[in-house]
């Protein structure tokens, strides 16, 4: 398995960097860390926030039906949704996750960004200070 297939979790990349950056001169070192605190990579990445595997139930809803499925990923930007059931790029669905501490559920609007076989990807639309606080909260608990 390639090393861009495998997941950032994964202990094994950490090592091959650990490994790669060990094994560089002193001056390749400083060249390296010289780029990351340029900012050189932040254009070369493709999420603007980090994602946390997360593996909770969430109810959704379109303009006609309610869903209830899977999590698998979140992030202050957005959810993956493990499920089957065909939406359309753009499809705006209300998103209804349990609070962790039982006050209630937590309401959020988003568009779908991505579809792929195993779900979709769901962009958060204006998340408020509140509800940033809570997908923190969900992301820290995993």
């Amino acid at each position: 398995m390639a090393s861009w297939d495998k997941s950032l979790q994964d202990p094994t990349l950490a090592h091959q960097l650990f490994q790669r950056i060990t094994a560089m001169s002193d001056d390749e070192r400083r060249t390296l860390l010289k780029f990351l605190d340029e900012g050189l990579l932040k254009g070369k990445c493709r999420r603007a926030h980090f994602r946390k595997p997360l593996l909770a139930p969430i109810a959704y809803a379109s303009e006609r039906q309610v869903y209830r499925n899977f999590t698998k990923d979140i992030s202050l930007g957005g959810v993956f949704i493990s499920t089957h059931i065909p939406f359309k790029v753009g499809q705006q669905l209300r998103l209804v996750f349990n609070s962790a501490d039982n006050t209630g559920p937590v309401g959020i609007l988003g568009n779908v960004a991505r579809l792929s076989p195993e779900g979709i990807g769901v962009k958060f639309i204006s998340l408020n200070a509140a509800r940033k606080g809570f997908i923190l909260s969900l992301a820290s608990k995993t």
